[in-house]
């Protein structure tokens, strides 16, 4: 009868180890979770940022194209001009 007893304690010991860690691992679960989360948010974040970042840069780079056009206009212009008065 003693031995029966031991073993349930033993047993008894065991399902609340057991418990016991379960509880941990759930917790250390939830943390992950969270900081998954967290983490994905931040790169929603961070792709926004980027997509601003494309747009902005594609303006500056039509802009830039724009002003190099311009440029050259000004440029045959005033070879045109140079042209005549050297002739």
């Amino acid at each position: 009868m003693e031995a029966i007893k031991k073993k349930m304690q033993v047993l008894k010991e065991d399902k609340e180890n057991a418990v016991d860690r379960a509880e941990v691992a759930e917790q250390q679960c939830r943390d992950a979770n969270a900081r998954a989360e967290k983490a994905e948010e931040e790169a929603r974040i961070l792709q926004q940022k980027i997509q601003c970042l494309e747009n902005e840069l594609d303006s500056a780079q039509e802009l830039v194209t724009d002003a190099n056009a311009r440029l050259a206009e000004k440029d045959k212009s005033l070879q045109n001009v140079g042209f005549f008065f050297f002739k």
